[in-house]
This record gives structure tokens, sequence and C-alpha cells, in this order.
């Protein structure tokens, strides 16, 4: 990534899939070793997160460094991992609103950190059979999720 290569090829990148709380979140969280991306009962991603995972080299950066900055954002570096979570959590209802809708718009997160690898995760909403009552989820909820899932296995870049 760091000699622009993706202007070339597609570089790979790991999307979590499964139904609706089935642990893609936490296993994200696991391979990155920061515990910043929302949390609760139901359904909680609610937006497609492209991770974006850069190592920083131990000799350039001295001990455990790690900071992330959101694509839409600017260069605002956050390295409080509370407030990354609450920013996820703020730009998932500006598009997807307050009432639990899910929408197929990606919040764009880089990480950089010593101990991260180079990598790209897919943090996706889970598959959902089932609206939620009095939700924004519109009947048809759980082609809109297979269809996400489907978009990011297919790799339209």
């Amino acid at each position: 990534r760091d000699s622009g290569l993706q202007k070339y090829i597609s570089l790979p990148r790991i999307a979590a899939i499964g139904t609706q709380s089935s642990g893609k979140s936490s296993l994200i969280e696991s391979v990155v070793g920061y515990d910043f991306l929302p949390r609760g009962s139901g359904v909680v991603t609610r937006r497609p997160l492209e991770l974006r995972l850069v190592h920083l080299n131990t000799q350039q950066y001295q001990g455990e460094q790690a900071w992330a900055i959101f694509e839409k954002s600017g260069d605002k570096k956050y390295t409080n991992f509370d407030e990354v979570r609450s920013e996820i959590e703020r730009l998932t209802d500006e598009v997807a609103g307050k009432n639990r809708g899910i929408v197929n718009d990606p919040i764009i997160l880089t990480v950089y950190a010593t101990g991260a690898p180079d990598l790209t995760l897919i943090d996706l909403p889970g598959i959902t059979r089932v609206p939620v009552k009095g939700s924004d989820q519109t009947e048809d909820i759980e082609k809109l999720t297979r269809d996400m899932a489907l978009h990011y296995i297919n790799d339209p870049r």
C-alpha cells in the first residue's frame, strides 16, 4: 500500500460475513488488537466499515503507537480508540439514521499501528432475515444484507 500498488492491482481484503450478532466485529477487533468497534445487542453494525490497517515500522516509531484517521474527516488523528468508536456511531447515525436502518455506504477508517499487519478488513452488517419492528429496516432486509455481502465477496474494485 505504501508504494501505491493499489492503483494498479486490487490488494487483498478480508470481509467478515455472517448472520447478525455472530461475532464478526469481535473477530476483527481481535485481529487489530484494539477495542474500538461499537457494541450492543441486536443490530449494531449498520454500515460496512472498511478498515485499512497500516503497519508502522518499529525502527521509526518507538514503543506501541497507534492512531486512526477517517477518510471523510480530513487529517484528524484519533489516538483515543473510545473516540473512534463514538465517531463510527455518529457516522452511522448520520447516514443510516438512529432507528436501526442498514445502508450500503461504507465508512473508511485507516488505523496506523506498530502492532498491526498491512491488511484491509471489512466489517459488514449481519445477514438479517426479519426486519426489526418499528425500525427503518425494509421488508427486503434479507436481500439487502445478502446483496451487501455478495458485493464485497465479488470485489468490484
